[in-house]
């Protein structure tokens, strides 16, 4: 009995002969698979989608034969597995077929569990053959957005920290709002280090889903759990002699965390369903937006993995707190969007320019990037004035003081809403941590530890 669960597949199939088209048709709709189907070669490839997992191809059909129609569909669709059936069955055929890239050769009439069972490897091949190229693309090009603009001295600063750091190997934690370019500041500390030309491999802690991570960062067997049908290594197994980057770690969850834990500190790891230790030479950069020390002490976060990743810290400052870098990270995203789109140039008003400037930049980079992208496609003669800048309120009273009403702090945590507080009241006080003290009823000493806890102290300094 097969144990691969083939509800949903996609199975494509054609062939000349209605009457073969609908038993195959039958079969596999019978074993739970979803069928397309094609009465010759050419509608094939009319029909063909990138969800399509195995298309089954008769050799002899008008217009265009089984073996052309696979090349089509192997060099536009190399995740697609192809199965070639012939009611001739000469082994010059099948030998030809497989040359061409046909992972079976099958012919008719035949079985049904045999066509089944011949669909299913291939669903397996299938399966095994874009997770790979996922893997491959994740190391190949990771994700990676604005080049980090050093215009203001607290990015200048940054820089420079970035660059010693990238000269060490220790593990590094880095801390900051959402959309401030943590990926970005990884992604240089790999490329300025030793450890350049080799894998940065990113694992984002808070997509995965909670019963997947482990076997994503660790790998598993084959038969470790069910659709286990391959061995398959994990993420940190991919990033040998590279860089593992684990963004959003606040988000790991509590039970994978002791794991997690000795992979640091031996950099050892067994495969799920495996009991070989596996050894690999990373070095570890993770990132969060969230308070990791506060985590630990609301028991969220395991206190001694907290301190194995805050071996090195950098904060990355929301953009509003450096704005002189706008002008320089809206040229770099405009000059990306040009050249994406074939155009020379795109270019951005002083006026609108003054517009991003005094805005407050609740989503920081990312918001920008997708404010531009905007603005870049309604903008008159490929130049962005004020009026094609979209800043809305809505996106804006995340960190704005509202008036004539209080926004809403459903779905906040108590910590968050205490941050903002703090922020607030130094804001309203001019930084005066004296005065803001007697406004929130604490010690001033309390406002440094505050201060302190909320990675803000730089900030607020002087």
């Amino acid at each position: 009995m097969s144990t691969l669960d083939s509800s949903g597949c996609n199975i494509l199939i054609a062939d000349d002969e209605p009457v073969t088209l609908r038993m195959f048709q039958r079969y596999l709709e019978l074993a739970g698979m979803v069928t397309v189907t094609a009465k010759d070669g050419q509608e094939a490839i009319a029909k063909m989608k990138h969800d399509i997992q195995v298309a089954i191809l008769d050799l002899n059909m008008p217009g265009m034969t089984g073996l052309e129609c696979m090349r089509k569909i192997r060099k536009e669709y190399p995740g697609t597995e192809i199965l070639i059936i012939s009611g001739v069955g000469q082994i010059s055929d099948a030998v030809a077929a497989m040359k061409a890239g046909a992972c079976e050769f099958v012919t008719k009439p035949c079985e049904p569990e045999d066509l089944i069972a011949r669909v299913e490897q291939a669903l397996r091949t299938s399966k095994l053959s874009r997770e790979n190229q996922q893997l491959r693309m994740l190391v190949e090009h990771p994700a990676s957005n604005t080049d980090f603009a050093a215009t203001t001295e607290r990015s200048k600063d940054l820089l420079k920290k970035i660059h010693k750091l990238a000269e060490l190997d220790s593990t590094i934690l880095l801390t900051g709002e959402s959309g401030t370019g943590k990926t970005t500041i990884a992604r240089m500390i790999h490329n300025l280090g030793p450890r350049a030309g080799k894998a940065f491999v990113a694992v984002n802690c808070a997509s995965l889903p909670r019963d997947l991570i482990e076997a994503e960062l660790f790998g598993h067997v084959k038969g470790a759990f069910t659709d286990a049908s391959e061995d398959r290594p994990g993420r940190a197994e991919i990033a040998d002699g590279g860089t593992l980057f684990l963004d959003e770690i606040g988000d790991l969850p509590l039970e994978l965390q002791p794991k997690l834990l000795t992979f640091l500190h031996e950099k050892t790891f067994q495969r799920i369903g495996s009991n070989r230790e596996i050894q690999v030479d990373v070095r570890v950069i993770s990132a969060s937006h969230q308070d990791l020390a506060g985590l630990c002490e609301e028991r969220r976060f395991r206190p001694d993995l907290y301190y194995r990743l805050n071996v090195l810290k950098l904060h990355i400052h929301a953009l509003r707190e450096r704005q002189g870098d706008i002008p320089t990270l809206a040229e770099a995203i405009l000059t990306r969007i040009a050249k994406r789109r074939g155009i020379k140039n795109i270019t951005l008003s002083e006026s609108a320019c003054r517009r991003l400037i005094n805005h407050n930049w609740p989503g920081n980079i990312r918001e920008l990037e997708n404010i531009i992208e905007r603005a870049s496609a309604f903008c008159e003669h490929n130049r962005i004035a004020p009026d094609d800048l979209d800043l809305s309120p809505e996106i804006t009273s995340v960190h704005q003081p509202t008036t004539g009403g209080q926004a809403s702090l459903a779905g906040q945590t108590l910590r968050e809403i205490e941050k903002r507080a703090l922020i607030d009241t130094l804001e309203a006080e001019g930084g005066n941590k004296a005065m803001a003290a007697r406004q929130l009823g604490v010690s001033e000493k309390s406002i440094y530890n505050k201060l302190r806890r909320f990675d803000l102290f730089d900030v607020y300094k002087n």
